[in-house]
């Protein structure tokens, strides 16, 4: 199995991340990548099967609703409310998590038309793992990320947006063995899916 993670970042920085669960330990590779264009050829330039899924922070819906307010976002801001901010509407979210995440998200379905769709959020998703704010990207940091993966992995992460998009894979890879079984999608209606069908696994404690 073989996992992408992507980070849309800001200013023109995002992270990319491949990861291939084939091995123990899995192997990963991490990168920065200055547009969606160069992320897409990136992912493609992995030597390998063709990916089984990819896991994104950021939106990969859209809701009809008030404000574009999801139910799922809503679900975190109250299960999570010391870090709601970090929360937002479809409408309140910058250019990079509202519409560079979801292109990166339909140009992969275009290059791999069988790759699920996974919608990731690390800031809130390290907090629910640790009961930590999402702190400085530092050594120590990267290293943690590291170690939950069994066995550890070993990779160079060079900044925030790089684990990000690492995180997001080892998330989706958690969903997709049945290791969460929670998925904040099941249910949720009033929803617009540009990309098609995608899940949002988390933890189940």
């Amino acid at each position: 199995m073989v996992i992408l993670g992507y980070d849309p970042g800001g200013a023109g920085a995002g992270g990319v991340a491949v990861v291939d669960f084939q091995s123990s330990p899995p192997t990963a590779q991490t990168s920065t990548c200055g547009s969606v264009d160069e992320a897409v050829e990136w992912f493609q330039a992995h030597d390998g099967p063709p990916p089984t899924a990819i896991g994104v922070d950021s939106l990969l819906s859209w809701s009809t609703g008030p404000s574009g307010w999801r139910s799922m976002d809503r679900h975190l801001r109250q299960t999570y409310p010391e870090v709601q901010n970090s929360v937002l509407s479809s409408n309140s979210a910058y250019g990079a998590m509202a519409v560079q995440g979801m292109a990166l998200a339909i140009r992969v379905r275009e290059l791999w038309p069988k790759i699920e769709l996974n919608e990731t959020h690390p800031k809130i998703l390290y907090y629910a793992l640790t009961g930590n704010r999402y702190p400085k990207f530092e050594t120590e940091f990267a290293t943690w990320l590291c170690r939950q993966f069994t066995p550890q992995i070993d990779v160079e992460m060079a900044n925030d947006h790089e684990w990000d998009a690492l995180i997001s894979a080892w998330g989706t890879w958690n969903g997709m063995t049945g290791r969460w079984s929670k998925d904040l999608m099941s249910g949720v209606d009033n929803l617009i899916l540009p990309a098609g069908s995608t899940t949002y696994f988390w933890p189940d404690a």
